[in-house]
């Protein structure tokens, strides 16, 4: 059970979808989660991975208070520009990142 939010490129929340048995937590993580790849203009997932093997700094997570370092948020980008974020929250990392993928993917066939 999830909940995911979708943000702008300024990090304000344009859409929420949580599974009415998703925890109350997953809809802050959903957006911390949106909010990180937009700002950072990568996904999460790729963001703890260079966290963890030293590439990226440890104190990026002190940079915001919405800043969360956890996989499941993925960039938008719209002709090689990052206008927003989808994050998920509520499933385990790797597949919050699928579901975020799959709802990016949606989003590019309309």
């Amino acid at each position: 059970m999830v909940s995911v939010t979708v943000v702008d490129a300024s990090g304000q929340t344009l859409a929420v979808l949580r599974d009415h048995r998703a925890g109350v937590h997953t809809v802050r993580a959903s957006y911390k989660k949106a909010y990180t790849a937009n700002s950072q203009k990568r996904e999460t997932a790729v963001i703890a991975k260079g966290i963890k093997d030293g590439t990226i700094p440890e104190d990026l997570r002190y940079l915001d208070e919405n800043i969360l370092i956890l996989d499941g948020g993925v960039p938008i980008y719209i002709d090689g520009i990052v206008v927003g974020g989808i994050g998920v929250g509520g499933a385990h990392g790797s597949e919050d990142v699928h579901i975020a993928k799959a709802g990016l993917k949606a989003l590019e066939q309309q």
